[in-house]
Order: structure tokens, then C-alpha cells, then sequence
């Protein structure tokens, strides 16, 4: 698995539940709304992204809900979000008003003794845009609801199987502002 974490700030944000990380909606607790149109989590995008061809993509946000006190997630590709679900407050101890950490991630999962899918498009980081998969203009929700840049300096990059899967670091660029490339082909033996 690969992905790219921050640390170190007040702007940063990482969900704990009873000292336990929450990493997903896979998240005991997590609701899922049900309002027509909203994305399942593990669902297909689609239309789907084609190598060296037209990139799709989705927005997707968190942030606290200052009514109920939930983390929500929306996704937000247009300017009327749509609720995907939400993380209730109950979860969180009463203290927790805006996170401590934030981890991007990209992974896959397979038996044991079996090979590994694909990560992302099958391809390396290293090929960059249109050929290999990314998380792009990514952004912070401060604890003052203020929309910032993450803190380039306090980005550490992790990996448990080098030998399969890569990523291109953390970076800022023209077009996708900050982001980060990832993948690699199946074959991964666990």
C-alpha cells in the first residue's frame, strides 16, 4: 500500500476511534446517506480514465458539520455536493474539534498466497500524468474552516512492498497543485 501522510500541524486531520485509527468508511460507525445519486465507497467511477488518454476524476471532501458535530463526506465535483455519508461525533472523544493528522492512500487487497491486482492504471508513478494514477489538488480544511495548501515540509511518504508498487513523492505542479502519483502492476506475491 502506498500513501502519502502529513503530520505536524493544526491544519491536519487523521479520524481516531477509541485510539484505534479510521482510515476509511470501512470505519465501524461510518453511515452512509441515501440520497439518490451518491457515490457507494468501493464503487466503479465511471467513465473510467484510459492510458495516455482523457483523465476523469472525482472530488471528494471532509469536513466537520458545525450543526451535528459529524465528519462528513461529500462529493463535490460540482457546486451542489453531494452527502456520501458521515463519521458520527459519538465516535470521536469530546475534544476532538478538528484533526491532528491526514493520510492520502492508495492500496489493493488480496488473499493470502494469491498475486495482487493492480494498483491504480497497472502502471508506475514514474510515468506521470495520463498513465499512471493520482491524488491531485489537494487541499486542508483548516480548524478555522479556512481552505489552505498542506505543508510541504511535514509530508512523509510510506510503502510496504517497494518491490511492486511506487509513488512520486508529494509535490506541487502546475495544473494539479498538490499532488501525488502512485501504481504498479499486478503479479505483487503477499
Amino acid at each position: 500500500m502506498k500513501f502519502v501522510e502529513v503530520e505536524g500541524s493544526q491544519t491536519e486531520a487523521k479520524i481516531k476511534n477509541d485510539g484505534m485509527g479510521c482510515y476509511s468508511t470501512d470505519c465501524q460507525g461510518f453511515v452512509l446517506s441515501n440520497i439518490s445519486g451518491a457515490p457507494v465507497p468501493g464503487g466503479k467511477v465511471t467513465p473510467l480514465s484510459t492510458y495516455d488518454g482523457k483523465d476523469y476524476f472525482v472530488t471528494l471532501t471532509i469536513k466537520k458539520d458545525e450543526k451535528t458535530q459529524d465528519w462528513s463526506l461529500y462529493h463535490d465535483d460540482n457546486s451542489d455536493p453531494i452527502l456520501i455519508g458521515w463519521w458520527p461525533k459519538a465516535l470521536f472523544n469530546n475534544t476532538f474539534n478538528y484533526a491532528t493528522k491526514i493520510a492520502w492512500a492508495a492500496g489493493v487487497l488480496y488473499p493470502n498466497n494469491e498475486t495482487s491486482p493492480p494498483m491504480g492504471s497497472g502502471h508506475g508513478a514514474k510515468e506521470g500524468a495520463n498513465k499512471a494514477a493520482y491524488i491531485s489538488h489537494i487541499k486542508v480544511i483548516d480548524q478555522f474552516g479556512q481552505i489552505t495548501e498542506p505543508e510541504d515540509s511535514i509530508v512523509k511518504e510510506f510503502t510496504d512492498r517497494y518491490d511492486c508498487f511506487t509513488t512520486d513523492g508529494f509535490k506541487y505542479s502546475h495544473g494539479k497543485h498538490y499532488n501525488f502519483y502512485y501504481g504498479g502492476p499486478s503479479g505483487c506475491k503477499n
